[in-house]
């Protein structure tokens, strides 16, 4: 699943029309869960019944996280929709487990993950072609766009090839006019804009199928 920005009500729709089994299925999520849209806190509380989540971190999830831990503001996160997520933890502190969202921020939500078959699922990208675990600044793989700049650009990309298949967002499709997913080389970019004017996309990796909210 790509990148939801508080996004509930896509969050939802998306669920349902994969008949996403929250006993059985492995959901993982990209990253940038908060921000932009109105509920974040209820997104993470929906994300938190999942059994078998692989969550990874987004650039936007870590502006989220040193404020919920550290109570650090940052501007650039205010002024980029983070004024939302606030409103919406303030509006929610009574119904939720604050711990359990920190321990999401900061504990659930990964870096990176690779699975057993060499895919490799990160927020951003990396720049390393050892892969993500040899970078040595973790928020390359939060604020990386140079992987799939230089897959579009059709640039031989040393950084993948190492790898069976690469899936990233952080970069929205609505910069192509697309709202569906996009693939380029080996990497396949599932930011379709749920956090502007676009849609939340939920794929199943092994088939290609894939489901969308309005």
């Amino acid at each position: 699943m790509g990148d939801i920005h508080g996004n509930l009500s896509a969050y939802k729709q998306c669920m349902e029309r994969s008949l996403f089994d929250k006993e059985l299925d492995k959901l993982i999520q990209l990253g940038d869960v908060s921000d932009r849209r109105p509920h974040s806190a209820e997104v993470v509380e929906e994300l938190l019944k999942i059994p078998s989540l692989t969550a990874l971190r987004g650039n936007h999830d870590v502006w989220t996280m040193d404020w919920l831990i550290h109570g650090i503001t940052d501007m650039s996160w205010i002024e980029n929709g983070g004024f939302v997520t606030v409103r919406s933890y303030e509006q929610n502190r009574n119904r939720i487990d604050i711990e359990k969202h920190k321990e999401f921020f900061l504990s659930t939500q990964l870096d990176f993950f690779i699975d057993s078959e060499k895919r490799v699922f990160v927020h951003g990208g990396f720049t390393n072609p050892k892969g993500p675990i040899y970078e040595e600044n973790p928020s390359i793989c939060y604020w990386d766009r140079s992987l799939w700049r230089d897959a579009l650009n059709s640039l031989k990309s040393t950084t993948s090839q190492n790898f069976k298949e690469v899936y990233l967002g952080h970069t929205p499709t609505l910069n192509w006019g697309r709202d569906t997913p996009m693939n380029a080389q080996n990497i396949w970019n599932l930011d379709t804009g749920a956090g502007t004017n676009g849609k939340l996309t939920i794929m199943d990796i092994d088939t290609k199928e894939y489901w969308q909210s309005d």
